[in-house]
């Protein structure tokens, strides 16, 4: 089993990401890279998910000690064959966030079959990106609404209720 999940965004600019995920309502930072092998400075980006992350990763700065087909991959198209899906507090209000920057939409904010509310918009180097308040696989499922018990019938008068209750 995999002990962590630390997906990687090839983007054009570190800085610009950053911004733009900061500006949808999520906590990003810019980081400096200080790694073996890493480009004199260089910067990554981190956008914070509680005990996970994702890394905003500068396609122009791969390590020049990486392989041939790594460069290639990390130098690629972006934005192909991805969906990141965060969950906020609140996608009420993250909508109102991703507005306010203009955002792309993929798709409207809407309540989810599962309960909850999310929507869909394309960062700035094409990836689609999922902002829900509710995941549906890892939400239990919700309770059934149970009947209150009648209360019994009692015979000649009712009983006075006690003072301070």
């Amino acid at each position: 089993m995999a002990k962590g999940l630390w997906p990687v965004i090839n983007v054009d600019n570190v800085e610009k990401s950053v911004e733009w995920y900061n500006g949808v309502g999520l906590k990003a930072t810019v980081e400096d890279m200080d790694m073996p092998g890493s480009p004199p400075g260089g910067k990554f980006g981190m956008i914070d998910g509680g005990d996970w992350g994702v890394i905003i990763w500068n396609k122009h700065m791969v390590p020049p000690d990486q392989p041939e087909d790594t460069k290639a991959w990390v130098s690629g198209d972006l934005g192909k064959g991805v969906l990141f899906t965060f969950g906020v507090p609140n996608a009420k209000n993250a909508w109102a966030k991703a507005q306010k920057i203009r955002a792309e939409v993929d798709t409207p904010l809407e309540a989810q079959p599962w309960g909850g509310h999310g929507f869909n918009v394309v960062d700035p180097d094409g990836y689609v990106v999922n902002i829900t308040d509710k995941f549906p696989a890892m939400s239990p499922p919700p309770k059934k609404a149970t009947a209150k018990p009648k209360a019994k019938a009692t015979k000649g008068k009712a009983k006075p209720k006690r003072k301070g209750r």
